[in-house]
């Protein structure tokens, strides 16, 4: 049977929990765990911190300040998700009823129970895709800081360049009547420049032209470029906006040639608004 009993202290500088158990030590003034033979340290576990002041465990640091890649976002309005079978965070884009812009969810991979909603912290974060749609949009590939005093993410490129960063999407052409790139550009993406690179002359009468569905010579025209000789048409600095949905690139082979070859490129980015 157990006692309890009102214990305001001690006299002595340790004191231990168990015949044999881990020790609690007061080490000049320092508060110290140590093995029942205080030879070294003994391990304290506990909850994630909630309050300034709490300490830290170990999962908690490394899910919030060493892994800082972001797969996907989250409406803090929305029901938290379960955990996946991939160990991934969400960054929020729309405060709500279950977490507010600054924090990030976690995902620990197990498959079962609720993801975890970390706390917002002066920390820095990477965006493995372009979110938007939210309160708050983030480009794709660009690190961001959680500005504490003005609570808002800061691109720590700053303002210019980096905040958009340019992405590329390459893939070759034969001679099909119509080829499309296997990835999309996302929407409101601007398109810097494009390239056509022929390397196998088409047949005389041959046109290409480079665009999307429903704008086949949005970047590149048939009279930007000459389809039947081997070289490369480039088109540079030309600001195009992709529009407000995501789509492949299209390139479009005029004149049903029976030969031709070559690739196309295409370099974007999508900006911060």
């Amino acid at each position: 049977m157990s006692l309890l009993s009102k214990i305001r202290g001690t006299i002595e500088t340790i004191f231990q929990i168990g015949l044999a158990g881990p020790q609690v030590k007061n080490n000049a003034g320092a508060v110290e765990l140590r093995n029942s033979a205080d030879t070294g340290f003994a391990i304290a576990r506990a909850a994630s911190p909630v309050g300034a002041n709490d300490l830290a465990t170990k999962q908690y640091v490394d899910t919030l300040f060493s892994r800082t890649v972001v797969a996907l976002q989250f409406n803090g309005g929305s029901a938290l998700p379960s955990n996946s079978a991939t160990e991934q965070f969400y960054v929020v884009t729309t405060s709500g009823a279950n977490a507010t812009i600054g924090q990030l969810l976690w995902d620990d991979g197990s498959g079962s129970g609720t993801v975890v909603v970390l706390a917002a912290k002066a920390q820095m974060i990477i965006t493995a895709a372009a979110f938007s749609g939210g309160t708050v949009t983030l480009a794709a590939d660009s690190a961001y800081i959680w500005d504490t005093t003005s609570t808002q993410w800061v691109n720590a490129a700053g303002a210019t360049p980096l905040s958009a960063p340019r992405r590329v999407v390459k893939f070759a052409l034969t001679n099909a009547a119509s080829q499309s790139s296997a990835s999309t550009i996302p929407a409101n993406a601007i398109v810097y420049a494009v390239r056509v690179r022929v390397t196998t002359p088409y047949s005389a009468g041959a046109t290409l032209s480079v665009g999307q569905t429903g704008s086949t010579s949005l970047l590149m025209a048939t009279t930007d470029n000459l389809a039947t000789v081997a070289n490369t048409y480039a088109l540079d600095d030309i600001d195009v906006s992709w529009g407000a949905s995501a789509l492949a690139v299209l390139v479009t082979v005029g004149g049903t040639p029976a030969a031709g070859a070559g690739f196309c490129v295409v370099e974007y980015g999508v900006p911060d608004a």
